[in-house]
């Protein structure tokens, strides 16, 4: 589907336009083979550089090709199944910007929200404001599942399974988010340096702080992503010892167990044993059970496992 959208100076807003002009917002979103080709042909683009912008696994970088600047990029996504981020491309050719997508993503709805000058025939401050939407994304998601993380580390004592599959989701979310933005921060810079994309100096300077950003936003990623792993490790620690308890209860249950097992098991056996019939043979096996119980605990408490 290709939609082409221009705001609206009076409203504020952007409205959908029924054909192509230059100050106007391409947005491609699932096409067809036959609208893969109109858009290649209209705009003059690489079909192998478009076709790369469809699929959803494809790191973020930056090409330029015949004149026109191709950016791969990855943003924070719920639209998409068992993945955390989603992929597009932005293509700005002959002073045009273009988006190309497989699926519709968050970023274009905030993009019809927002209440910065997009679209009026500058590319590339509209670059710059979508950049800065991305990091703003990446940032936001980022410092919410700090925040989650940090309340969870003080309550270590309470935490369950579930709590902790919660955790493991979050360091797949995670994980997922640094591997996009370790190279956004070097497309970042390539942008910034291109001679294709002509920015303003506040532009670039701006290009330098969202890099910048990237950098803080990382390191916050991956400290969380250390604290989660000392949780894990810490709940996995308690949890084995918990276990160990356990199987020492059960241990130490199962031979008290059989003491009396074993001596009553001897005396019930068809065959002349001493004491069997004397009247008070029934509380000397006690006491002999009750003796070495004793000893029994003693030995262990000496040893250290009682």
């Amino acid at each position: 589907m290709i939609n082409y959208y221009k705001r609206d100076i009076r409203k504020k807003e952007m409205v959908e336009i029924k054909e192509f002009c230059k100050t106007c917002w391409v947005n491609v979103v699932s096409p067809d083979e036959e609208e893969i080709k109109l858009i290649v042909d209209k705009f003059r683009l690489d079909k192998d550089l478009v076709l790369d912008g469809l699929d959803i696994f494809e790191i973020p970088r930056f090409e330029e090709e015949s004149g026109n600047s191709y950016l791969y990029l990855r943003i924070p996504t719920f639209e998409i199944e068992n993945e955390y981020t989603g992929s597009f491309l932005i293509v700005i050719s002959n002073n045009s910007l273009i988006t190309i997508s497989d699926k519709r993503l968050e970023l274009f709805d905030r993009i019809f929200k927002t209440k910065k000058n997009f679209f009026d025939n500058l590319p590339s401050r509209d670059l710059v404001n979508i950049l800065s939407i991305m990091s703003n994304k990446f940032s936001h998601w980022i410092r919410k599942i700090s925040k989650d993380v940090k309340k969870d580390r003080k309550n270590l004592n309470v935490l369950n399974e579930k709590d902790i599959l919660d955790l493991s989701v979050q360091e797949d979310i995670l994980n997922d988010y640094l591997s996009s933005l370790e190279p956004m921060r070097n497309l970042y810079k390539s942008v910034s340096k291109s001679g294709y994309l002509k920015f303003k100096e506040s532009e670039r300077e701006f290009i330098d702080d969202l890099t910048i950003d990237i950098d803080q936003t990382i390191s916050l990623c991956i400290s969380s992503l250390k604290t989660i792993t000392n949780m894990r490790d810490y709940y996995s620690t308690i949890l084995s010892n918990n276990r160990n308890q356990i199987l020492k209860v059960l241990t130490l249950f199962t031979i008290f167990l059989t003491i009396p097992m074993v001596l009553s098991g001897i005396y019930g056996m068809n065959i002349i044993l001493p004491f069997q019939t004397h009247e008070n043979a029934f509380w000397f096996l006690m006491g002999s059970i009750g003796f070495v119980w004793i000893v029994s605990i003693l030995i262990l408490r000496k040893l250290k496992i009682l």
